[in-house]
Formats: C-alpha cells, sequence, structure tokens
C-alpha cells in the first residue's frame, strides 16, 4: 500500500465504520507524519467527562442533544489547526458524502489539499472487534452505519481518494 502521496496532503481524513481499524491505522500510519489528530469520540468523551465531576464515559452515555456542541467544538479545533497552518488528521466514522463534505468545504476554502483514506471493513468484522473494545458502540450504531456507506467519489473534492477493503 503506498501513501506516499497522502503524507504531502495537509489533511487526511480516515474513515470507515466503528470497529474498521480507524485509530489502528492512523497510530499505525500517521503517529510520526507531524500531524495534528481529531477525533470526535474523544471529544465528546472529554466534554461528558468534564462537565460530569469525573465520571467514566461509556457509549450509552452518548447524547444527541449535546452533539452538536462536539460537532462545533471539532470544527473549532479544526479551524484553529488549519489557522495555524498545521497538518490535520481526522479520525472519524464519515461513511456519507454529507459527513465528509465539512471537512473538504473548509479545506477548499483554506485552499489545502486533502485526501481520506476509507477503510471499507466488512460489518462483522467490525461487530467481532467491537466486541473486544473495552468500550463498545452499541451492534446497532454498527449496523446502521454499514447500511448508510457511501465509498468517496472524485467528485467530492479530494485529491486523493484510497479505499482499502476488508483492513
Amino acid at each position: 500500500m503506498d501513501l506516499s502521496n497522502f503524507y504531502l496532503l495537509d489533511i487526511v481524513l480516515i474513515c470507515g465504520i466503528p470497529g474498521s481499524g480507524k485509530s489502528h491505522f492512523a497510530n499505525n500510519f500517521f503517529r510520526n507524519d507531524n500531524r495534528k489528530r481529531i477525533n470526535r469520540k474523544e471529544i465528546r468523551r472529554h466534554l461528558y467527562e468534564m462537565s460530569s465531576f469525573g465520571q467514566k464515559w461509556k457509549e450509552e452515555f452518548f447524547d444527541e442533544e449535546n452533539e452538536i456542541l462536539v460537532k462545533h467544538v471539532e470544527r473549532k479545533i479544526f479551524e484553529h489547526f488549519l489557522q495555524n497552518m498545521d497538518r490535520i488528521l481526522v479520525d472519524n466514522p464519515c461513511v456519507s458524502k454529507t459527513s465528509r463534505s465539512n471537512y473538504v468545504s473548509v479545506a477548499q476554502q483554506k485552499l489545502k489539499s486533502t485526501g481520506v483514506i476509507f477503510l471499507n471493513t466488512p460489518e462483522i468484522k467490525c461487530l467481532q472487534r467491537n466486541k473486544t473494545r473495552p468500550d463498545a458502540v452499541p451492534d446497532q450504531v454498527i449496523s446502521s452505519l454499514y447500511s448508510s456507506i457511501e465509498l468517496p467519489e472524485n467528485n467530492e473534492g479530494f485529491d486523493e481518494i484510497l479505499v482499502i477493503d476488508d483492513y
């Protein structure tokens, strides 16, 4: 797998359903690439733990009402890193064109190059991996996201696209 073009980009999105291996992939291939990493689940966890006096986050605490704030914070972090000329790695599901479009739109406004690596891991494999996690995502979330996958296409505005099947 040749990732050399991705190492040259300003912004790299690593996408796929929970359990597809996004964070593992990011850590293995981009940890030493001098990038700032953004992960919405971690923002969600930190927000919950901060506002709940340190009570540990669990997936069951997901609150759609707070998701607006989480996305707002994520966007501000993203814009801040761009403003500081940092290179960015986004580690989020982003399974639909719509969910990826916000990143591409901001990147294009700032004249930044972008790429997407989509880990198209089979649903059954993601469900199995999820069971080994200390903080498992509900199976129905994985199945729902899997059924809504839209693989990245050239017309989305990315400079580079890589789809990896069965990671």
